[in-house]
């Protein structure tokens, strides 16, 4: 039988992020924020290749983080299905790649654009199952924009892909901090 693992109080949690260390992954839904969750093995929704959480309220699903966990992404290496990992099957077709890339860029984007130069990661955010896998349903908040209100993506409630940042470093030629 596995062990349970151990709850961690906030401060508890803020210090091992803030030194790098791992944390228990979030026990809730990240839809309805309920607790009322299950986690099943890889292989046991079609199509998602890695371990996913259930809500037995809302039914939502989403990919989850491995029991432990590092929670900042400076300091977490990239997921086990991150599309920066080196050889990722979304790095296999060159033109699709760089098309990808050069969306990142924030030089190529259009003022009001909200990722210019982001991206985050899919882990702990609910999937649309109907638009299939890969389609994620990132947390979304009302803004006013142009005298007209309309939905954007809620960066604050997001995290930053940690295999993004490292093709950044890589690219610009900042090095990562170091682990303690």
């Amino acid at each position: 039988m596995a062990k349970p693992l151990i709850k961690l109080s906030a401060r508890q949690r803020v210090e091992a992020n803030a030194s790098g260390r791992p944390v228990p992954r979030p026990e809730r839904c990240p839809a309805c924020r309920s607790r009322h969750i299950k986690f099943v093995p890889k292989g046991a929704v079609p199509h998602i290749d890695c371990e996913v959480g259930l809500c037995l309220v809302c039914e939502s699903v989403w990919e989850a983080f491995p029991a432990l966990y590092v929670d900042d992404p400076v300091c977490a290496e990239p997921c086990d299905n991150c599309a920066f990992r080196p050889g990722s099957p979304e790095q296999q077709d060159k033109e699709k790649w760089r098309a990808l890339i050069e969306s990142l860029d924030p030089n190529n984007a259009p003022e009001h654009h909200f990722f210019a130069g982001r991206f985050y990661c899919h882990k702990n955010v609910p999937i649309d199952l109907k638009a299939g896998p890969g389609n994620f349903l990132f947390p979304k908040r009302k803004v006013k924009f142009q005298g007209s209100e309309t939905e954007i993506a809620d960066t604050r409630r997001m995290r930053t892909c940690s295999g993004f940042l490292r093709m950044v470093w890589a690219k610009t030629g900042v090095k990562k901090r170091p682990r303690p």
